[in-house]
C-alpha cells in the first residue's frame, strides 16, 4: 500500500483493467467507469484514494494450492486460455485480479485503521482454494482475512455478503473455522448449485418476488448476529446484482432499496464500533449506467459515514 499523509480509504487502481472478452457477460470495464465517474461527480478526490500492492505469492497460497496457481499461469501463456469457459485466463486477467486482491487486503488494513474503507473492485467469493469459478480465479475475502490473521492483527471476522449469488468459494474455504462468521442473503433458485452450508444463510426465493421490503426485513437478523459474535472486522460485500433490471439475478430491488441496504449494515457496524471493509462483488445490469449508479451510492454511504466521524 502506498504511503499517504491523509487519510484517505477508498483503493483502486488504473491495473484494475483486465479484458475478459467481447461477450463476456462480466462487466469488468466498471472498475474504470466507477471511478471516473466518481471523480467527475465529485463523489472521490485524488486525496481520497489509495494505490494498491499485488499480493505476492505467499498471500495466494495462504488459501490456494501451489498447484492450483500453476495451472492458472500455465493456461495464461497459451491463447487456449481464454477459452476457458466463465473463466478466461491471460496474464493480464491474472495480474489485474492479484492487484484486485491485494486492494482487498489493502482496504481491510485501512478499516482496522480508520473505521471503514472500500476497495473499488473485490468480492471474489466464488474462488475455491482449488479451482476458479463464477468469474472469480483468486477469493480476495479469504486471502485478506488468513493474512490478517496469520500478522495477527485480527482473529474473529464476520463477513456479510449481500451479493445475489451464494458465495459458495468463501462457504467451503471457512467451512470448519470457528473465527470466520459467514452471514449470505442470496438468491435460491440461481447459481451456483448446490449451495454450501455457511453460519446464516437467507435463501430467497425469486418466484416469491423479493422487493426492497422482503429483502431489508431479512436483514433484521443482523444486530444480534453482530452482538453474538463481536467480530474484530466485518467484510461486506456490497453486490449490484440483486437489482430488478440484472441480467444475472431474479430479484426485484430498486436502486433506493439497495441504497437503504448499504447505509442499513454501514451503520450497524458503525453502531458497534467495528471496522468494516466494503468490496463491490457483482452487478450485470442491462444497463452498465445502473450498476455503477448502484456503486456510486455505495461509495457516497461511505462518504457520508466519513463525514460524521471527522475523517
Amino acid at each position: 500500500m502506498a504511503e499517504t499523509n491523509s487519510k484517505a480509504v477508498f483503493v483502486w487502481s488504473e491495473d484494475y483493467k483486465a479484458s475478459l472478452g467481447r461477450r463476456h457477460v462480466f462487466p469488468v470495464i466498471k472498475y474504470q467507469q466507477l471511478y471516473h465517474i466518481a471523480r467527475k461527480e465529485g463523489a472521490l478526490k485524488e486525496e481520497d484514494i489509495i494505490e494498491p500492492e499485488p499480493l505476492k505469492d505467499t498471500g495466494l497460497l495462504l488459501v490456494h494450492t501451489r498447484s492450483y496457481l500453476w495451472r492458472l499461469r500455465l493456461l495464461a501463456l497459451t491463447p487456449l486460455g481464454m477459452l476457458n469457459g466463465e473463466n478466461p485466463v491471460s496474464r493480464g486477467i491474472l495480474k489485474a485480479v492479484r492487484i484486485a486482491c491485494g486492494g482487498t487486503y489493502d482496504a481491510c488494513n485501512l478499516a482496522l485503521k480508520y473505521g471503514i474503507a472500500m476497495n473499488l473492485a473485490g468480492g471474489f467469493h466464488h474462488a475455491f482454494a482449488n479451482r476458479e469459478e463464477g468469474f472469480c480465479y483468486y477469493n480476495d475475502v479469504a486471502i485478506a482475512i488468513k493474512k490478517l490473521q496469520k500478522e495477527g492483527r485480527i482473529n474473529k471476522v464476520m463477513i456479510i455478503d449481500c451479493d445475489v449469488h451464494q458465495g459458495n468459494g468463501t462457504a467451503r474455504i471457512f467451512h470448519d473455522d470457528e473465527d470466520v462468521f459467514i452471514f449470505d442473503i442470496y438468491q435460491e433458485d440461481n447459481y451456483p448449485m448446490p449451495k454450501i452450508e455457511v453460519d446464516y444463510a437467507i435463501s430467497l426465493n425469486s418466484y416469491d418476488g423479493i422487493t426492497d421490503e422482503r429483502y431489508l426485513k431479512g436483514l433484521a437478523v443482523l444486530p444480534d448476529l453482530i452482538d453474538k459474535f463481536t467480530p474484530e472486522l466485518i467484510i461486506y460485500l456490497a453486490g449490484a446484482d440483486p437489482y430488478k433490471e440484472d441480467l444475472l439475478g431474479g430479484f426485484r430491488l430498486t436502486k433506493k432499496g439497495l441504497k437503504k441496504r448499504d447505509e442499513y449494515i454501514i451503520g450497524l457496524a458503525k453502531e458497534n464500533k467495528t471496522p468494516i471493509c466494503v468490496l463491490l462483488a457483482g452487478g450485470y445490469a442491462q444497463n452498465t449506467d445502473d450498476t455503477l449508479q448502484i456503486h456510486l451510492n455505495t461509495i457516497k454511504v461511505i462518504k457520508g459515514f466519513l463525514s460524521t466521524n471527522g475523517i
